[in-house]
């Protein structure tokens, strides 16, 4: 968006934009009063709105085939979606086509064909239960908002179109107990990795808010990390954060504050060994932003060979929920620690393991005689 005072005195916002039939860009515009903040916010909002009317061309039901569909579907996620968010549905758009057809017209498919294509294999993938319901997720995602659109009038064969059941992974599995995180970052021989893997772990970041941070994302007078961004795994650029909530401010518990500290320490040294300045938190040594696909592969490899089990950056947070709830703190305070307003995920570790405590408890509880055989009652005489 772009802005451009009048003779009046107002100021005219525009918005360009490329039109889902014709591929032509095309431009919109609003005049508003001032240009403050707010009046920014609006004119997005405005422009927004004007976009989706004008992208909002009329097909004939009869006609539309999967493919027009699925290009109309995109481009409304590019408009009023995240750029990561918009670019998984295109990709996944790609692959519905590809497995239902292109030129298949959407009023004419049923739900024995799309469950029977849906489940069909591409290349040399197999084809679980977890991707067959990826697959129709985003599949029931793009008809629906098809039929608030208008685009088709019946769509009561999703009703028809059930998900899979998915084999449960064991709860532990998600996350590490407290001894395989010290036996992990102790097994780790590249310090820079093993002071992120601890600041995960202390912190519930998310890797994308890690490796988005700058050093005036952390408050050391107030104890505080401020989470206003995130790196996209997708598109590989700063976006916003992945929900509101997820802006938010992490305190720094003793732990915490002593790992940002050190990592201070160990970023300056690079600085002063090699010479490159960084605005970034966690810095390679030639300034960038920390490589992502090397600490995966780093940390896959290293939780296989020292706690026996291969996982994934993300099983940090988890680990996080863990160690917080073992240490009493509630579901609602790890919540807003984690900028989740309501996290299925979250709630099952938690449970998990509180209920794994109290049956400990128990097991101690167990075998304790509080009113034990040595001291007889002693019986009044009548």
């Amino acid at each position: 968006m772009w802005i451009q005072q009048k003779p009046n005195g107002k100021y005219q916002y525009f918005e360009e934009y490329k039109d889902p039939l014709t591929n032509k860009f095309k431009t919109v515009s609003v005049t508003l009063p001032t240009n403050r903040k707010k009046d920014g916010d609006a004119a997005r909002r405005i422009l927004a709105d004007r976009i989706r009317a004008r992208s909002a061309h009329p097909v004939k039901q009869s006609s539309l085939s999967l493919k027009k569909l699925s290009d109309l579907y995109v481009a409304a996620q590019k408009q009023n979606r995240k750029a990561s968010t918009a670019k998984t549905a295109e990709h996944k758009m790609r692959v519905i086509c590809d497995l239902l057809g292109a030129d298949s017209v959407v009023k004419n498919l049923t739900a024995p064909y799309v469950r029977r294509q849906l489940s069909a294999c591409r290349s040399d993938e197999t084809v679980t239960n977890v991707t067959f319901n990826e697959r129709l997720k985003y599949f029931k995602a793009m008809i629906r908002w098809a039929y608030e659109e208008e685009l088709v009038s019946d769509i009561s064969y999703l009703e028809k179109l059930k998900k899979k059941p998915e084999p449960r992974k064991a709860e532990k599995a998600k996350y590490l107990e407290g001894d395989e995180l010290q036996q992990l970052i102790a097994g780790m021989a590249v310090q820079e990795w093993r002071l992120v893997t601890r600041f995960l772990a202390l912190s519930g970041l998310r890797i994308g808010e890690l490796i988005a941070l700058n050093d005036t994302d952390i408050d050391l007078f107030a104890r505080e990390i401020h989470v206003t961004k995130t790196f996209s795994l997708v598109t590989r650029l700063i976006d916003t954060t992945k929900t509101e909530t997820s802006t938010r401010d992490v305190y720094m518990q003793d732990e915490l504050f002593s790992c940002v500290r050190e990592m201070m320490l160990y970023k300056q040294k690079n600085i002063e060994q090699f010479g490159h300045p960084s605005p970034y938190f966690v810095a390679t040594i030639d300034g960038g932003r920390m490589h992502y696909d090397a600490y995966r592969k780093y940390f896959s490899e290293n939780t296989a060979k020292i706690v026996g089990r291969s996982l994934s950056p993300h099983a940090l947070r988890h680990t996080h929920v863990a160690l917080l709830a073992e240490n009493g703190i509630g579901l609602d305070a790890i919540s807003r620690r984690l900028g989740h307003a309501d996290s299925q995920i979250t709630r099952e570790i938690y449970f998990h393991v509180t209920e794994r405590m109290k049956e400990k408890e128990n097991a101690a509880i167990k075998n304790i005689k509080i009113l034990s055989n040595s001291y007889p009652a002693k019986i009044k005489n009548a």
